[in-house]
């Protein structure tokens, strides 16, 4: 229920999170195909709306899915 808003990119960004570890936008960019600038809007979306931790005593920014939705991503998937 918690995943319904998302759009199949979210999901795509919050599986590789959650399959892979924590990454940075431009890794996350690599692996999806998009803009600088639109992986970073959605990954500070992504943020924004509790789907992801970001570590912010680095530069850039590494972010990492937060335990409860990585939780519900592999409830999703069975």
């Amino acid at each position: 229920r918690a995943l319904a808003p998302l759009t199949p990119t979210e999901l795509k960004v919050l599986e590789i999170l959650s399959v892979e570890g924590a990454k940075t936008v431009r890794e996350i960019r690599n692996r999806i195909g998009l803009t600088r600038e639109h992986t970073g809007r959605l990954m500070k979306s992504l943020y924004d709306k509790g789907y992801v931790e970001r570590r912010t005593d680095k530069i850039p920014y590494v972010y990492r899915i937060k335990k409860e939705m990585e939780s519900m991503l592999s409830n999703k998937n069975r």
